[in-house]
Parts: structure tokens; sequence; C-alpha cells
């Protein structure tokens, strides 16, 4: 399932509804930036179903998708920091 899909159940949008999708897309791509900065290779931040990679866009999206840039602060859960840091250890590798 491609993580655009796995997303939008995480928030409860129907798949067929596409009112979302360049929100989404956006939020996706900038989390997957997110993680090639600290050092995650390419191949590992676009695999299909990376568990700690796909856990961390989906962290992101929930927290961002639908936010209102009124000057408030939304910052990511702990949980986000955690993976992130471990993910940054390893690199994504898995051996």
């Amino acid at each position: 399932m491609a993580i655009l899909d796995t997303v939008k159940k995480a928030l409860l949008i129907p798949l067929t509804e596409t009112y979302a999708d360049e929100e989404l897309l956006s939020h996706i791509e900038a989390c997957k930036e997110l993680i090639r900065s600290v050092g995650v290779a390419d191949d590992v931040v676009n695999g299909e179903g990376v568990p700690i990679v796909d856990s961390l866009i989906l962290i992101y999206c929930k927290t961002f998708f639908g936010f209102k840039n009124d000057g408030s602060v939304k910052e990511l859960p702990k949980s986000f920091e955690m993976l992130i840091k471990q993910l940054s250890f390893t690199k994504g590798s898995t051996s």
C-alpha cells in the first residue's frame, strides 16, 4: 500500500477522496527530507514498508495535517524525536 493511502487511513480520510492529497503529499515529502537530513539513505527513505520510516511519516502528518498557519507553534511529539534519533543511529540498517 502506498504511503499516501496509509496516511489517509490513519487520518480517517476515505481513499476515494482527493481533497487533501496535495497537503498530505507535501507533509510526506517534508518528513522524508527531515529523515534524509539525519543521514538516512534515499533507498531507505523511499523504500516501501520500512516500518520506522512509515511511523515517522504518520506521526508527522498527524501532527501537521490541517494545521492553520496562525502563528501558533505546533511541536512534534516526543515519540517522533525518539524514532528519528534511533533511525539516525542506525542509518536505516536492519542488520
